[in-house]
């Protein structure tokens, strides 16, 4: 009889179990859905932490830390981690729905089994936001390098299995797939000097930018566009937005790949190698009056062109027109050669062309016949091609498009791609093959321009600012016309040693003056900086 009660008991309770299974897992499964599941297990992805941008001396310009923080849910006992944070913590974990913690409280509040969560930051270093970028709110590269390389850079995903208990609390954790980092890299900029550069260029009112860039392999040493953004887009809150892109200065835009100028005089050396490959220029000296007067095959003046310099540069030949930045002697040897010529030599040095560069450019613009014809329904006048000679009119480059064509002629035809990502192997988009002397005029009115002194008509348009240089420099000024009444764009690009490259420089200041006025001696502030670095590393 005994026997018979105990096995009615056990089966009444293996009854009474088996229906309330069936009534939870079977009859209310939706009901009961969510908590069995939480009962068991949760998988979660886990994120590879981002890899570390480094400038090309191992000095980090990019780099993640991950800040842990509990979220709120209603299994969390309050009380009890009212005995691990403070008051503000509690307050700021129920009002927005999560709290960062300290390195201490991770560690305890883990070792009660709370789920902790954690969440990348990016940090960057200052003065190279529009080189290295930055990345969305969703650690996803958005801009410059962190776009370019976000393959190599992004962490991959891995997973975990939580064994969560009903107060969900974390009774275990199993590692289903490793998540992996993503992986460093190095970029060719040495940030002492891009430092250097970004801090020195805040001394001036203008807008501008500056690359400095290795003349033999194409790395780019520096590159800065003024102003910048000078905190960091992840800190920046709503209306600090608004106003930097209200701002009318235009900090986003990175001048240096992405604005468009007038070149400027800075142009003359493309006219002088049209003009040594097309025409006999020994014979095309030009006696400078200060003003160049074009006229039709009836002789009525059709229009009248000044010089800088309006009491003119006398007898001129090439060189010396490079030299003093004749521009009589170039709108003379634009109207001879005509525009199919020059632009046959803006395409053979791809002047106009996207570079290559590993961030965003755009592509600049020298114009034709057809250019003109498609873009205004006008034809092109021999006036445009005047004003061409002196890199005016519907001329507009990017700075790096300028400095690529200065770069090709101090390695006298090759052209390196320049680049931001430090790597052993040198690519080239281009080779111009003219005749050594070619180059050698060239170069050898550059020279003058920084090295021959005399009466203004008479010496290089940047003499006054290299006389004392202890190197030697080959380049150029420029003073590109802008409308509006305003200042004209400052320019100067040049390389050195003049003899034998190895830096080539651009430097832009907007409505800066004159070439030698604000850009020239920016420039030689970075020559200083450059060659008396490598003496000390020499």
């Amino acid at each position: 009889m005994r026997y018979k009660t105990i096995i009615f008991i056990f089966a009444l309770m293996f009854l009474t179990l088996t229906i309330f299974l069936f009534k939870m897992q079977v009859l209310e499964y939706q009901k009961y859905r969510s908590f069995i599941d939480s009962l068991m297990q949760k998988t979660r992805l886990v994120q590879g932490t981002r890899g570390t941008i480094y400038d090309r001396n191992g000095i980090k310009l990019a780099w993640s830390t991950k800040v842990p923080y509990i979220s709120y849910n209603k299994n969390l006992d309050i009380s009890e981690l009212s005995s691990y944070l403070s008051s503000d913590q509690i307050d700021k974990l129920i009002t927005s729905g999560k709290v960062e913690l300290t390195i201490e409280q991770l560690h305890e509040l883990e070792k009660l089994g709370y789920d902790i969560y954690y969440k990348e930051i990016r940090n960057y270093a200052p003065h190279i936001f529009h080189v290295v970028g930055y990345v969305n709110s969703n650690n996803v590269g958005s801009y410059g390098i962190e776009k370019t390389y976000e393959s190599i850079l992004r962490g991959k995903f891995g997973s975990e299995l939580l064994l969560i208990s009903p107060s969900g609390k974390i009774k275990q954790k199993i590692l289903k797939i490793q998540p992996e980092n993503g992986s460093d890299i190095y970029l060719t900029i040495d940030y002492t000097l891009q430092e250097y550069i970004s801090k020195e260029i805040k001394n001036y009112e203008n807008p501008g930018a500056v690359i400095v860039e290795d003349v033999k392999n194409g790395e780019i040493l520096a590159l800065v566009s003024y102003p910048e953004i000078e905190k960091q887009l992840n800190l920046v809150n709503t209306y600090e937005w608004r106003k930097i892109l209200n701002d009318p200065t235009k900090p986003l835009i990175n001048r240096a790949t992405l604005g468009l100028y007038s070149p400027g005089s800075a142009i003359k050396p493309l006219i002088a190698i049209a003009g040594l490959i097309y025409e006999k220029t020994d014979s095309l000296d030009v006696n400078c009056s200060g003003k160049f007067v074009y006229k039709s095959s009836s002789g009525k003046i059709l229009g009248t062109y000044n010089d800088w310099l309006l009491s003119g540069h006398g007898e001129t030949n090439l060189i010396k027109a490079i030299r003093v930045s004749c521009n009589v002697y170039f709108y003379n040897l634009a109207l001879n050669l005509g525009i199919d010529k020059i632009k046959s030599v803006a395409e053979l040095f791809k002047i106009d062309k996207k570079t290559g560069i590993d961030i965003p450019e755009v592509e600049g613009l020298f114009p034709d016949k057809n250019w003109k014809e498609q873009k205004y329904n006008e034809p092109w006048y021999p006036g445009d091609t005047i004003i061409t000679g002196i890199g005016q009119g519907y001329i507009s480059l990017t700075p790096i498009e300028l400095l690529n064509f200065y770069v090709t002629i101090a390695n006298r035809g090759r052209t390196p791609v320049p680049h931001l990502l430090k790597n052993t192997n040198v690519k080239y988009s281009n080779n111009v093959n003219l005749p050594e002397e070619i180059w050698n005029k060239i170069i050898q009115g550059l020279k003058e321009v920084t090295s021959v002194g005399g009466d203004l008509k008479n010496r290089g348009t940047a003499y006054n600012v290299f006389k004392d240089f202890k190197y030697s420099i080959a380049g150029k000024t420029g003073t590109a016309e802008v409308e509006n009444g305003k200042l004209p764009h400052s320019w100067f690009v040049g390389f050195a040693p003049a003899d034998n490259p190895k830096y080539a420089i651009i430097v832009l200041f907007e409505n800066g003056g004159g070439g030698s006025e604000k850009a020239a001696p920016f420039a030689k502030k970075i020559f200083e900086f450059l060659l008396k670095g490598s003496e000390t590393n020499g």
